[in-house]
């Protein structure tokens, strides 16, 4: 008796007229208070207290009544508050009726939530685009939801899958096992590929399954591959291109550069990776960078011509707004001025006649007569002119002179 008053075990006695001997604290507390000399229609509801007459006739002719907490009984006080037991109902030494019982309804309660989600859980399996599996030890089916293939339940990995499949699985599931820790896996094949994840799931035996939870990407990664594809082949082109080119962020941060725009700007293509375009060149037309500024940011697809200077070079920038993964990108192409041709070297009276005799192709001595020079003459002011000239000889100087326009058509 002194366990039951000093535990939560909910305990009472009552006689053949159904009125209580005795009840533990915790039965008092589940009822309300103190039930001595009481019956429990008393201070029950009419139905609990039909329901308790009937359990207790079947317990007074000998048979006993038993609740567990798979099949719960339960009890419904005067407040409406329902109490779910576990435990018996039978006849003790007196001749008394006895009650037995420990409270359930947390547990039940607990039961209840693990069940929802449990049913939630297997509805989400069921209908997600995914393979959802659990394997043992020695990587054989247990559970299989979502896109996995029923028929694997109980079955090895290796007599559901292909080789090739298979051993990737086994090898991936044996690191779980072997670290303890989730991984980020890809498993494939020469027409499939999947993405997810594996993580242990102890087991109360104190072994450890594998969950896996894998999602189809192989359309996925075909567009990736393709867009890859088309990248490189973008660059290749941009590479070659004989237009200064390049690819920059809507903010003006160079991402990739040619060699032509690397050197028109006197660099090389990886120095120019973010480089920014707004210190590469200056422009005086601020109103046509003012308008071009403000469509980027309003997100417009907006193509402007700037003039712009560089180190002492001057051009046109082309820009045009083009949609990107990260919401728009800058392609800009960039024409160079031509620099006015250099001013022809300054030739002296004699040199211009000797120039003159030698287009009209006159030997030296002929010239030197002509000239009253002497042969050594003639040669020296030939010399000064290629060297003055940058050619390499008399027939280059003489096409020179033709297109300096020093000697006449």
């Amino acid at each position: 008796m002194e366990l039951l008053v000093s535990t939560e075990v909910i305990a009472a006695f009552r006689d053949r007229e159904g009125r209580y001997v005795w009840a533990s604290p915790a039965y008092e507390r589940m009822v309300g208070g103190a039930v001595a000399g009481t019956t429990v229609g008393d201070w029950a509801t009419a139905a609990t207290a039909e329901r308790v007459r009937a359990e207790d006739e079947r317990v007074w002719s000998g048979r006993a009544v038993r609740w567990s907490p798979e099949n719960p009984g339960h009890f419904t006080t005067a407040s409406g508050e329902r109490v779910w037991l576990a435990g018996r109902k039978s006849l003790v030494g007196g001749p008394l009726l006895g009650m037995i019982a420990v409270d359930t309804s947390a547990w039940l309660a607990d039961r209840r939530a693990l069940t929802a989600a449990q049913t939630r859980l297997s509805r989400f399996l069921a209908h997600a685009p995914a393979v959802s599996t659990i394997t043992d030890a020695e990587h054989r089916y247990v559970w299989v939801g979502g896109l996995g293939p029923e028929e694997a339940l109980g079955r090895l990995v290796s007599e559901v899958l292909p080789p090739e499949l298979a051993a990737q699985v086994v090898e991936q599931n044996a690191a779980v096992l072997a670290s303890g820790n989730s991984r980020q896996v890809r498993v494939s094949s020469a027409t499939e590929e999947w993405s997810g994840h594996r993580f242990p799931l102890p087991q109360p035996d104190g072994g450890t399954h594998v969950g896996t939870i894998l999602l189809d990407v192989t359309e996925q990664e075909r567009a990736r591959r393709s867009a890859a594809t088309w990248r490189n082949r973008f660059l290749a082109l941009l590479d070659r291109s004989p237009v200064p080119t390049c690819v920059a962020t809507k903010h003006g941060r160079i991402s990739v550069a040619n060699p032509a725009m690397a050197a028109a700007l006197g660099r090389r293509p990886r120095e120019l990776v973010d480089a920014d375009l707004e210190i590469l060149f200056s422009t005086a037309d601020t109103e046509t960078h003012r308008r071009l500024m403000h469509e980027l940011s309003t997100g417009r697809l907006a193509r402007r011509t700037l003039r712009v200077r560089w180190a002492g070079h001057s051009g046109t920038l082309t820009v045009q707004a083009v949609p990107d993964d990260e919401g728009l990108a800058l392609l800009a192409t960039l024409a160079v001025d031509p620099k006015a041709p250099p001013e022809p070297p300054p030739l002296s009276e004699r040199e211009r006649d000797v120039l003159t005799r030698i287009a009209a192709g006159e030997s030296t001595t002929v010239i030197a007569r002509a000239l009253g020079l002497t042969a050594e003459g003639v040669t020296y002011h030939v010399t000064r002119m290629v060297k003055r000239f940058g050619v390499p000889n008399r027939t280059a100087l003489v096409a020179r002179a033709f297109t300096l326009g020093l000697l006449p058509v």
